[in-house]
């Protein structure tokens, strides 16, 4: 029971809070956790820590040690781009560590909304503003859409499978295209889709905002120049990713490394990473990946028996690589960070003045 307007108003208010609190409690914690359970106890019972470990042993160790090369290359190419897309107002140093922890916290945190948060708050840390932190983060997603269709693209022509052609080539023609548009046309296609506020119309007037500070990100970069670099480091990162986990996956199944594995494999990766667009999924996507990736390589007919402990395996061994030199670069720069502020108001540090000697002959 409440008393008075104010009392009753602040109660409700408590409320509505307490509700939210929950929401986000059941949809980023309870709700993965119970959806991976009900994978793990319906679609891999069968499987023990056992047989995850033997088929580990079955990746020989310079397969790993290709693994750890290439993860490393792909984020040497990674932060490359970040400092294009920043103006290069960063040292690539601090560029190369905010990727490192991009990379991991891109599946660790609930949704993509959060890791680009994340981002943004490590790059302002180091001087970067708002307006430029955020855009590049969402436009390079866009580089890697169009980067990934012009891999696949090519690839097709070796892909060998009973599965019709045209999905594919209807899902890329889609995304190519959209990538195309807000990268190259910028300007008439925020403008169409700014103008009249025909957003607000849509019901989508949140977004307008977000998608106008792209679109005065891009007209800040609009050399062509610079964006065709950029896709040219997307596609190689691209090739670089794929190469990586491809190598794991052969060092598990030794199907072979031709093209047409790789293509085949290629496909089959993409479409497994269609999961991190679900709503919900398992903690850091573990569950919903390994079942999308045993779905999609059994539907493409791979002649073996142990697919499910092969997805389970190069995710595992994928995320704890990425986990273990994300942390790391972590608190590397939250160290850094603290050594920084413990300079700037030490007596005597730069750009400080320093109290005068009273001892000091005049």
């Amino acid at each position: 029971m409440c008393y008075g307007w104010n009392g009753c108003r602040a109660g409700r208010k408590k409320m509505k809070i307490a509700g939210r609190k929950a929401s986000k409690l059941i949809k980023h914690f309870i709700a993965p956790a119970a959806v991976l359970l009900i994978i793990v106890l319906v679609f891999f019972r069968n499987i023990s820590p056992a047989d995850i470990m033997a088929n580990f042993l079955k990746i020989p160790a310079a397969y790993l040690i290709a693994f750890i090369l290439l993860s490393l290359l792909g984020t040497v190419l990674r932060a490359w781009r970040y400092r294009i897309l920043l103006s290069g107002k960063l040292a690539y140093k601090d560029v190369f560590l905010i990727t490192l922890v991009r990379n991991f916290s891109v599946d660790l945190l609930p949704g993509r909304a959060a890791a680009l948060g994340f981002y943004t708050w490590l790059a302002k840390k180091r001087g970067i503003a708002l307006e430029e932190g955020a855009p590049s983060f969402v436009i390079a997603v866009f580089y890697d859409s169009m980067a990934l269709v012009m891999m696949l693209g090519g690839l097709l022509f070796f892909l060998e499978t009973e599965i019709s052609h045209w999905p594919f080539y209807v899902g890329m023609a889609i995304i190519l295209l959209l990538s195309i548009l807000v990268i190259f046309f910028s300007d008439r296609f925020f403008r169409f889709l700014l103008k009249g506020n025909a957003l607000r119309r849509l019901h989508l007037a949140r977004i307008t905002g977000t998608l106008g500070g792209i679109n005065d990100y891009l007209q800040a970069h609009s050399k062509n120049s610079e964006r065709l670099k950029i896709f040219a480091i997307s596609f190689a990162l691209r090739i670089c990713k794929y190469l990586y986990n491809f190598i794991l996956f052969e060092g598990i199944l030794h199907l072979g490394t031709g093209l047409k594995n790789f293509s085949l494999f290629s496909f089959g990766l993409a479409a497994t990473e269609l999961t991190a667009l679900l709503p919900i999924q398992g903690p850091a996507g573990f569950g919903t990946w390994e079942l999308a990736f045993s779905f999609v390589f059994t539907t493409l007919q791979i002649p073996v028996a142990n697919i499910k402990e092969a997805g389970i395996v190069i995710h595992i061994t994928s995320q704890a690589w990425e986990y273990s030199i994300g942390l790391l670069a972590l608190a590397y720069l939250a160290f850094s960070g603290s050594a920084r502020k413990a300079a700037a108001i030490r007596p005597g540090a730069a750009g400080q003045p320093t109290s005068p000697d009273p001892n000091r002959s005049q």
